[in-house]
């Protein structure tokens, strides 16, 4: 059984380790802006802004928070259904087509980086154990 001091060991070398120029640019694809970008850019269907809310598991305030602020930026359109005036569509503009293209662009620049420099052996391996990872975590989160 691993003690508290490997346990705060291993923490601080992950975190030394962590790329914030890389796996940021992920996160970020992962929540917020990116995150709805990303999914309405995917979207086969009109999305409605609790459907969105549900998602990214935040309240509908804060979903329509973001939501102003992206079509402020022009990276979405909304507008009341035509079905259920009480529902709001998002949808992407071409802007932010253009906003999530690129940051798919500069992710994919970066994983051939990795590729490049570290290898797919060794990139797969990283793969594996993480998603052992996060097995872990989602295990423990259902016992809950």
């Amino acid at each position: 059984m691993s003690t508290r001091e490997d346990a705060q060991e291993m923490l601080h070398k992950l975190r030394a380790c962590r790329s914030k120029a890389f796996l940021g640019e992920i996160d970020e694809s992962q929540k917020g802006i990116g995150f709805v970008l990303v999914f309405l850019q995917e979207a086969n269907q009109k999305v409605i802004a609790g459907d969105l809310a549900r998602e990214l598991n935040v309240s509908t305030a804060r979903i329509a928070a973001l939501l102003r602020k992206m079509e402020k930026n022009g990276l979405i359109v909304r507008y009341h259904s035509s079905v259920d005036a009480r529902q709001t569509v998002v949808e992407i503009t071409p802007q932010g087509t253009a906003y999530v293209d690129k940051m798919k662009e500069q992710i994919l620049i970066k994983m051939e980086l990795l590729l490049e420099k570290i290898g797919r052996k060794d990139m797969e391996e990283f793969i594996r154990i993480s998603h052992k990872i996060k097995d872990v975590f989602e295990e423990q989160a259902r016992r809950h």
